[in-house]
């Protein structure tokens, strides 16, 4: 049982020691009029942190806020070029090539390079992430971004298209002989005279 009390009593001292160390302070209520008997364990720890205390406020200077020494240019950064039009990216440029995905109006891209065909512009495509072909039209790019160092892309060569053969039905001839006799009757009409 002395063992849990002293155990108690450490842990709270603990507690007390570290919540002194830590500078915060809480509203415990009227102060303790008793004094901490010196040459105790507890009166040498507090009186050690206090003199840590009262030389680390000591040492403490406050700063003044940097102050701003710049001059008052602005650089302009450049925004990302958006779709403004829902519209097709082809591997190249156009309806004649296959289409690699659908963009969205207010989609931001990925601006890779110049078409050599004029206005057609080359964007990574933020579905599949290739290099896809867009019309001009669609795209809107920030006056400030700098155009000088992008690619210039060249159409990939059209697939030619490869002919299938296609099959025409043809009627085989020896099958029909061979149903008309079945199909007509083989009786002949013979008039009666009347008189």
């Amino acid at each position: 049982m002395k063992t849990r009390k002293w155990y108690v009593l450490a842990c709270s001292l603990a507690l007390f020691l570290a919540i002194l160390s830590c500078g915060i302070s809480y509203n415990v209520g009227p102060q303790a009029t008793a004094p901490v008997a010196p040459g105790t364990m507890v009166g040498e720890t507090i009186t050690a942190l206090a003199a840590q205390a009262i030389t680390a406020t000591d040492t403490l200077t406050p700063v003044s806020p940097p102050t701003n020494t710049s001059t008052s240019s602005v650089i302009a950064t450049a925004k990302s070029p958006v779709v403004i039009n829902d519209t097709l990216c082809w591997l190249g440029p156009g309806p004649g090539y296959v289409v690699s995905s659908s963009i969205l109006t207010g989609t931001n891209v990925v601006l890779l390079g110049k078409g050599s065909i004029p206005g057609w512009w080359i964007v990574n495509d933020p579905i599949y992430h290739d290099p896809c072909w867009i019309y001009q039209q669609d795209l809107q790019i920030d006056p400030n971004y700098d155009l000088s160092n992008l690619q210039t892309f060249y159409p990939p060569s059209t697939p030619t298209p490869t002919l299938i053969p296609t099959l025409t039905p043809t009627i085989v001839p020896t099958l029909i002989p061979t149903l008309i006799p079945t199909l007509i009757p083989t009786s002949v009409f013979t008039p009666v005279p009347t008189s």
